[in-house]
């Protein structure tokens, strides 16, 4: 019996075809939001930035859940579906970070980047015309979504690593402009990178578990593979990063440049294993 009737499922395709116009919109108004919050240092546009935000991460988590149901698979098929599902899983791991510690001034740096990753995906995704039968299954689902919060929150770390340098930098040529007005304090951005670092790794771990599971059932010999020994190199530099700040008191531009380092690796892995390396993982 099928799950879904013909109405019901052109009621989806319209609330999908309207959300894929409207998500840019809300990333692009939370974005002026955070702008107005950082230029002119205003309570209520922090305040409305905040709520935006919230309410454009339900629509977008609204608009995936519709996706997965009509088109019967995680969006995660193609580069534009990866995009959109990149964009949410940055806006709350962004949302997660400001609420745990209160920081808002950061919120244009990391939002802007929700607004051109979904305007992206909005502008040129279609309808999948295929989709692998061994990707259908639950602990696909988890491993990839784990993965993409994971690298999220380490781009995220990324982020308040860089406005952390840009800072010390500001301050030791001795240049109090609107950099040091409005960012918070070094010890406050380290803080921030180290707590996306904290997320990232647990997200990493989760993905990396769930992932030995899932491929042990459909491709054995999986510990062999490069992207798995890529990833597990990735884990061990953010885990050394991690550890040196919070066991030996590591902290400020060497965690950061460390944490940094695991960013970079990251990326390098993800192109390495797609450009030049055989592995599993290439299901197109």
């Amino acid at each position: 019996m099928p799950l879904t009737t013909p109405g019901w499922d052109a009621g989806m395709r319209a609330a999908v075809s309207l959300l894929n116009l409207l998500l840019p919109l809300l990333y692009g108004a939370a974005t002026v939001a955070y702008a107005v919050d950082f230029f002119r240092d205003l309570a209520p546009a922090a305040r409305r930035a905040r709520r935006l935000l919230g309410v454009t991460i339900a629509l977008h988590a609204l608009y995936l859940g519709l996706r997965t149901v009509l088109y019967e698979h995680i969006p995660l098929a193609s580069s534009f579906e990866v995009l959109t599902t990149v964009a949410l899983a940055l806006a709350v791991v962004y949302l997660w970070v400001e609420r745990r510690t209160g920081v808002v001034k950061t919120g244009m740096f990391i939002v802007a980047f929700c607004f051109t990753f979904q305007a992206v995906s909005s502008a040129f995704l279609t309808n999948p015309l295929r989709f692998p039968e061994v990707l259908r299954s639950p602990l696909f689902g988890l491993h990839t979504m784990a993965a993409v919060l994971g690298d999220t929150a380490f781009a995220v770390s990324a982020v308040y690593g860089v406005l952390f340098l840009l800072l010390h930098h500001e301050l030791k040529a001795s240049r109090f402009g609107i950099v040091y007005q409005r960012l918070p304090p070094l010890d406050v951005l380290a803080r921030l990178s180290l707590r996306a670092a904290v997320l990232g790794l647990a997200f990493l771990t989760l993905t990396i578990a769930i992932g030995a599971v899932w491929a042990a059932q459909q491709f054995p010999g999986f510990h062999g593979d490069p992207k798995f020994l890529l990833i597990l190199l990735v884990w061990l530099v953010y885990g050394a990063a991690l550890g040196l700040n919070y066991r030996w008191g590591w902290n400020g531009r060497r965690a950061i440049y460390v944490s940094l380092l695991g960013f970079a690796l990251m990326l390098a892995q993800a192109a390495i294993a797609r450009l030049w390396l055989r592995s599993f993982h290439g299901f197109a």
